[in-house]
């Protein structure tokens, strides 16, 4: 039975085009029929081995984030071991987004940057770029953590909150406070459903979309998943 339900829960994949766009001309038939659009997108990178195919891959993502009117594209890989190719994957996009992004007279900013970059912060170069790429992973999690623990105990010790008001809730609502809004959208690009280590309060009002029998990175997917988000009820911030 199972097997049959993923079954059924992939029938769409089937009728979607399998084709990769090659231009931004290309996707303005799929965007003309979404109501609404995820202003900040998360994917798990769909890959344990970093390497240029990857990248390239990466860029084509960010390159169709622009184009559907995404404006911050988190992507998450557990180890970190993306952010050591910043730079790489920055170079990947200005040459992808130059061959993809054609019709348009001024190309688009997209700009790569992570939470420990010595870059300006998210929330400051939102207002500069047209899309942010945020490179996240579980360490930055962990990071969120402590300096949340280490501001709630600073204000117990100033007396700006009392001692029995510290709770869960309230360490909650401090690892929630960011620079930068929660993703409404999270893409999975695999088979299963596994965050690994994914910070849950970066995504607790967030759809999560895979298709169960799909292995691989693909623009099908990435089309599913903002057609779902596109017919959901809006949850996010309520």
């Amino acid at each position: 039975m199972l097997s049959l339900y993923k079954l059924y829960l992939s029938i769409p994949s089937l009728f979607l085009r399998k084709r990769t766009p090659t231009c931004a001309s290309e996707l303005s038939g799929d965007i003309k029929y979404l109501d609404k659009i995820p202003k900040h997108l998360a994917v798990m990178f769909w890959s344990d081995d970093i390497q240029e195919e990857r990248l390239i891959e990466a860029a084509q993502l960010c390159c169709w984030a622009w184009c559907f009117g995404v404006k911050i594209l988190s992507i998450y890989e557990p180890e970190g071991h993306l952010k050591e190719y910043t730079q790489l994957l920055q170079s990947h996009i200005n040459i992808v987004s130059r061959k993809f992004i054609t019709l348009e007279k001024i190309l688009p900013t997209i700009r790569v940057t992570s939470p420990n970059s010595v870059s300006s912060p998210v929330g400051h170069e939102t207002n500069q770029s047209d899309l942010i790429v945020n490179l996240i992973s579980r360490s930055d999690g962990r990071a969120r953590i402590v300096e949340a623990t280490k501001s709630l105990t600073k204000d117990v010790l100033q007396e700006k909150i009392k001692y029995e008001n510290v709770n869960i809730q309230e360490l909650d609502r401090r690892l929630r406070i960011s620079q930068i809004p929660e993703p409404q959208l999270l893409i999975l690009f695999s088979s299963i459903i596994d965050l690994n280590g994914f910070p849950p309060w970066h995504i607790h009002l967030t759809e999560i979309f895979h298709v169960p029998i799909n292995q691989k990175f693909s623009y099908s997917v990435f089309l599913q998943g903002l057609r779902k988000y596109s017919k959901c009820n809006q949850r996010f911030g309520k």
